[in-house]
């Protein structure tokens, strides 16, 4: 029997084991975001989901074989549908894919390094996860680059690139590549990414979710015209089983393609409405709480960013959803997009489909969160990223929101103001609203913009449709609702009146409602309420108010995030981060010179005239308050004015319909072209390198319509760049009327030409040569560029940048600051570097490095470089290191210090958590768990873990967190935190002390586990890592899968000098933990006990943290049936240990097994009494005491005994019978070892010595 059983546990762990490679935002942060999850509750969604996929295909693959299904169906684009379940109804269901102006549509360009936000956002150190029809080439060049190499893992193991990689290798390229070839640059790209295949998608996800995933995209879906009628708008299964993941895993966002079936009107024979253009949405599309994405086309926007117009595409599917809620959700840029290709390592090509919008978003939705990130030190809830998004979107479409735009197009740079003015011109708070309460906040409106007020949340899974086509009744679980007021007029949010129309009114359908007053002026009341009970106790949520007015007094700061745009030959602009209630000055230079010319500028930016072609500047700003402060001048912002726009005389032939040029060939230009209209073509936008001194040879092809005749040409090069072709030399070829097709000549370019573009003109005029600036009858002019290079090529590198220096420290940003370098042509950028990687490209002599870890020394160089690519040596190093993390307390607590809660809650209730500890004087409200009264006093505080309507009440694995003042301990040589604890009942979750020097991170210093029994018991900890500065404490109780789990806590103290000793017991059960008990004994006294363990898993880890005082006690463990806990029937083991000090530690033993051990610095005589065999008395001594040279002896009332030697690591390094009393040691290498004496009985002693 035990055999057997031993067969299945290996069985299951062979299924349920796996590993996976994965990146993160950083370990710590990930860790965070993990730890505020329920991870029992995952773990069973992940496990429900896995079982139900697993099903799910299973059943599929069964009908395919009955019914000649296909399991993969080929598409004429090479990409394969997969049949992935079966309906209902029993339909086939099949997942299909949906497939450098994305970036700038969304605005994410105004993000990356060098945008006009000056954020530097790349995704450094963010993580994109990517879900897909395929696998991915990991070794395309985009996938390295300054981000690191080898940004792009498959993190599932399917790697055989299959029909479907091209689209995962799209849409991959489309979030992250680095820019290699500059038009396929993804929004984030230098973020990393995890891919997986769309197989077990739900389940993975769970399991990335669990350990701090951010973003996932998914362009994908069902195949429309194989799925039943009533799928579409339906809220199924698959919509509410991603709900059920993100309500569980609340800073998680899936990123979803609308799909492509925008121009199917016949698939589904059942529409909404009986509106066969809309109603297209299916599957996960139809969810509540991801982001669904439309495909636009290339937005019509501004270079500072503002939204003109964008259009749809007509293939973009369209909602919404059958209870009339907004899907999609946003529209992104997915047409005509260009990225990467899987066909081989340096492969390109231009796609369009949601799928690739979907990516756009995905992409730019990282940057926001990087930059939220930056600003607050951790990242935003996924309800708070969403509403961002969606209140900042561009308005498209029908006024307000519509089932085809969703809510307009995606804005990046407007969302990243929002975050950075927020607590100024914006709002964007994540709050909780509780069960009948209201929240309110009083606003005053900047009596310009708009006022517009959001409320955005993360909804329980709904109820799911199980085959009523076009079934209306919402799914919306908590429902929320927001309204603005002013006097007696309330504004209400909008919601859909119809198919595509909508209105303003309650809304109770959406997860997200939005309100706007145009016109809005003075004060308003914002209000969010909800109606009937929330599901889950409580309804986190995120409110987002823009258009807000504020009187901040003016200090005055160096302002910062300068940069130049515009740059003409003689104009310039300037723009800076305004300083709050400032003016400012203005000065420039050319770079090298001493003198500044100042101006002064009202606002954040200032138009700079006057200045020299093709000459190099440098400009700085500085604030002025009212009150005469000045601020220091900002770091130089370099710039180079253009060469002098020229205007040349205009030529045409006023007739082509008979003949003109249509094909044009000198070095890389290869222009072939209709008849122009007007006769003149302007290909201006083309050029080609002509060499000073070295010749070249242009070939004009002529058409003729009809009859041929006779042509003259002429070509002419502006070589001094004056702006006509009138110098000596500039007429470089002519040729005299002919019928020859094509007609070429060569000529040489003049070392007097001065070097850089300029224009070139090729004429053809009937039976004459032509003129420069003449209007003939018949013929064609057009102009092209040619670049004028020295006779070489410039091989020349620039000067190295000096003067590299290090400012504005924190714990993750810093800015670099050094002296221009110099160019014979002249400086294009500067390459930064973090020791040997080059994290990014700057045109101007300042770079800010974000993402860095607090306490972390680095280095940094500086490299400069020209348009030839020539690069300069590096600058000098700068060392540097972040600031250590600190907090900041206004009042300290004093010791000793101590808390009963006599009259209060005593500590602070985190907001956040689950809920609050419960003030109690008598039991709590379950019988058989809790205390039954104080420890000392008469109060204590408790987690209610009853479901039944008890006062106070958190639920099952719910966790409450109590956080202390703060404790000076800068002047203690010591310090001990205590406090007694009672842990009864038979579902008891954990008890964790945590402790945190600046507020934010949290280390756990004593934790525990399990039901510890009846009776109030003590912890105590030493202080002893945090003295010499402030520290805050939390206790965290965890309630477990029960009502039986009430926790309690009593007589919190922080006192002056040492305290108990607190050891960690950890035991690794064997296949029958029923059999395992333990003891801690002080003589004759039981001090602490536990087990037997039925309850636990076979295999399973116990964990046990026990407080004792100084001495010496005898650590026994026994095993009732008498094999221990190793190795027969599993692979047990124990150890007992203080701090990184094993105290004692086995698990091959027999009935029992001894070891004597000390703490808090006793020593042991090393004799011990003992029971070997019931009944039996027997005395064993050990000596030399502890060091041992050559032999040890061992005084016993049995004159043989059997005994082992093994090291720390359990090994047994001798073994034998004991003779006389001695053993020898002479063969034993130096160290520490455990000696066992094992009786007839099976019952061990085991002692500590160190042969020396």
């Amino acid at each position: 029997m035990r055999r057997n059983k031993r067969q299945v546990k290996a069985l299951l762990l062979a299924f349920t084991l796996s590993t996976m490679t994965t990146f993160a935002q950083t370990p710590e942060q990930r860790q965070e975001i993990s730890n505020k999850y329920d991870k029992v509750k995952l773990t069973q969604l992940k496990q429900s989901f896995k079982a139900k996929e697993d099903n799910r295909k299973a059943q599929a693959i069964n009908m395919a074989s009955l019914r000649g299904w296909e399991i993969l169906k080929a598409n004429s684009d090479g990409s394969v549908d997969e049949l992935v379940a079966v309906s209902k109804d029993g339909q086939p269901i099949y997942y299909t894919i949906y497939n450098e102006d994305a970036a700038r549509s969304t605005r994410a360009d105004h993000l990356n390094i060098g945008g006009s936000l000056g954020l530097s956002l790349d995704g450094q150190n963010m993580t994109a996860h990517v879900w897909d029809g395929g696998p991915t080439r990991v070794t395309h060049q985009e996938f390295d680059g300054p981000g690191g190499n080898n940004r792009v893992t498959i993190n599932d193991g399917v790697t055989g690139l299959n029909g479907n990689s091209f689209h995962a290798q799209h849409v991959t390229g489309t979030i992250v590549a680095s820019g290699v070839q500059a038009a396929a640059k993804g929004m984030a790209p230098q973020a990393r990414a995890l891919t997986h295949d769309w197989n077990n998608d739900l389940s993975e996800a769970t399991t990335e979710a669990a350990s701090g995933m951010l973003i996932s995209n998914h362009s994908y879906g069902f195949r429309a015209d194989l799925v039943p009628d009533w799928y579409f708008g339906a809220y199924i299964d698959e919509s509410r089983d991603w709900d059920n993941l993100m309500y569980n895993s609340p800073f998680y966002l899936m990123v979803v393609a609308a799909g492509n079936d925008g121009n199917d009107n016949s698939s589904n024979g059942n529409p909404l409405a009986g509106q066969s253009a809309y109603d297209k949405l299916t599957g996960h599309s139809t969810s509540k709480n991801n982001m669904v994405v439309a495909n636009g086309q290339d937005a019509n926007v501004n270079n500072d960013g503002t939204f003109n117009s964008v259009t749809i595409n007509s293939s973009s599917s369209e909602g919404p959803t059958d209870d009339y809620r907004i899907k999609p959700d946003i529209t992104g840029n997915g047409t005509g997009v260009y990225s990467t290709y899987d066909n081989s390592d340096v492969a390109y090509n231009s796609i369009s489909g949601t799928s690739m919008a979907s990516p756009n978003v995905t992409g730019t939705l990282l940057l926001l969160q990087q930059h939220y990130n930056n600003l607050n030190g951790s990242f935003m809830r996924a309800a708070t990223l969403k509403g961002v998004a969606l209140h900042t979107a561009d308005d498209a479409g029908i006024s307000g929101p519509d089932v085809v735009y969703g809510w307009g197009l995606l804005n990046a740079k407007k969302a990243a103001e929002v975050i950075s003015s927020n607590g100024g011109a914006s709002v964007v708070s994540e709050l909780t609203l509780n069960p009948g309460q209201t929240y309110t906040l009083n606003v005053d409106s900047d009596g310009s913009s708009p006022l517009l007020a959001s409320i955005s949340w993360t909804d329980p899974a709904g109820t799911a449709n199980t085959g009523t086509a076009n079934q209306t009744t919402p799914v919306l679980v908590n429902d929320l609702d927001i309204r603005v007021s002013q006097g007696g007029t309330t504004y209400n949010p909008y919601r859909l009146t119809g198919i595509n129309s909508n209105g303003t009114g309650d809304n109770n359908v959406d997860p997200y409602e939005r309100v706007d007053i145009a016109n809005a002026t003075g004060s308003y009341t914002i209000t969010v309420t909800h109606k009937g009970s929330l599901s889950g106790g409580s309804q986190d949520f995120s409110l987002v108010v823009t258009g807000l007015g504020a009187s901040v007094p003016c200090t005055a700061t160096t302002p910062t995030g300068l940069s130049s745009s515009n740059v003409g030959s003689s104009t310039a602009t300037l723009s800076w981060d305004p300083v709050s209630g400032a003016t400012y000055d203005v000065r420039y230079r050319q770079t090298g010179t001493t003198t500044w010319t100042t101006q002064a500028s009202s606002g954040a930016s200032a138009s700079l005239t006057g200045l020299t072609a093709e000459t190099q500047y440098e400009a700085q700003v500085r604030s002025k308050c009212s009150d005469g402060s000045n601020s220091s001048y900002s770091s130089s912002v370099n710039f180079t004015t253009t060469e002098v726009q020229l205007n040349y005389c205009a030529s045409n032939g006023n007739n082509t319909s008979d003949e003109y040029i249509s094909r044009v060939q000198l070095g890389s230009i290869d222009n072939s072209t209709g008849a122009s209209s007007g006769g003149y073509g302007d290909y201006t936008s083309q050029s080609t390198d002509l060499a000073k001194d070295a010749s070249a040879t242009i070939t004009v092809t002529p058409t003729w319509t009809g009859t041929v005749y006779n042509e003259a040409y002429s070509v002419w090069i502006d070589y001094n760049k004056d702006g006509d072709f009138s110098d000596a030399g500039e007429q470089v070829w002519t040729q005299s009327a002919t019928q020859t097709t094509p007609v070429s000549g060569s000529f040489t370019v003049p070392s007097s030409a001065v070097e850089g573009n300029t224009r070139m003109r090729v004429s053809m005029k009937y039976n004459a040569v032509p003129t420069a600036c003449e209007s003939f009858t018949y013929g064609e002019v057009e102009d092209y560029t040619v670049n004028i290079t020295g006779g070489g090529g410039d091989t020349e590198a620039p000067t190295a940048p000096t003067n590299l220096a290090a400012s504005n420290v924190t714990e993750t940003t810093l800015t670099l600051n050094w002296t221009a370098s110099t160019d014979n042509v002249g400086v294009t950028g500067y390459d930064v570097y973090q020791g040997s990687t080059n994290i990014g490209t700057v045109t101007n002599t300042t770079a800010n490095v974000t993402g860095l870890t607090s306490g972390t020394s680095y280095t940094f160089t500086v490299t400069a470089k020209d348009a030839a690519g020539n690069e300069s040596a590096a600058s000098n190093a700068v060392n540097v290191t972040t600031q250590s993390p600190g907090m900041s307390c206004s009042s300290t607590e004093t010791l000793p210090y101590s808390e009963g809660f006599e009259s209060n809650d005593g500590w602070t209730q985190i907001t956040g958590d689950d809920g609050n500890w419960v003030r109690d004087a008598n039991g709590t409200p379950s019988s058989n768990t809790g205390p039954s009264s104080a420890a000392q006093g008469s109060y204590y505080m408790f987690l209610e873990a009853s479901t039944n309507g008890s006062t106070g009440q958190i639920g099952h694995n719910a966790t409450a967190i109590l956080e202390s003042p703060c404790f000076d301990l800068s002047g203690e040589s010591a310090a001990t935190f205590s406090f007694q604890y009672h842990m009864y009942g038979s579902n008891i979750g954990s008890l964790t002390a945590q402790a945190s020097t600046d507020g934010n991170s949290w280390t756990n210093i004593w934790t525990l586990s399990g039901n510890q029994g009846n009776s109030w018991q003590t912890a105590s900890i030493d202080m002893a890592s945090y003295l010499g500065g402030d520290v805050k404490l939390r206790i965290v109780g965890t309630t477990g899968n029960g009502w039986s789990s009430d926790i309690a806590v009593d007589d919190l103290q922080v006192t002056a000098g040492g305290g108990n000793t607190t050891v960690t017991l950890s035991i690794t059960l064997d296949n029958y933990p029923e059999e395992t008990s333990w003891q801690i004994r002080d003589g004759g006294t039981v001090v602490a006990s536990g087990g037997t363990y039925g309850s636990q898993p076979d295999g399973s880890t116990v964990t046990e943290n026990i407080s004792l005082a100084a001495g010496c006690y005898d650590f026994v463990i026994n095993d009732s049936y008498g094999d221990g806990i190793c190795c027969s029937y599993g692979n047990g083991s124990y150890s007992l240990t203080d701090g990184g000090t094993t105290l004692a530690s086995g698990g091959a033993f027999g009935s029992s097994e001894t070891t004597n051990f000390c703490v808090g610095g006793a020593t042991s005589s090393y004799v011990i009494h003992s029971s070997f065999t019931t009944g039996t008395a027997v005395s064993v001594s050990m000596y030399p005491n502890y060091r041992v040279e050559d032999r040890l002896s061992i005084a016993s009332n049995r004159a043989e005994e059997s005994y082992k030697i093994t090291n720390l690591n359990g090994q047994i390094v001798k073994s034998g019978q004991l003779v006389n009393g001695k053993v020898h040691l002479g063969n034993l290498n130096s160290g520490m070892y455990m000696i066992h004496l094992v009786d007839e009985g099976g019952k061990s002693i085991m002692k500590k010595f160190v042969k020396e």
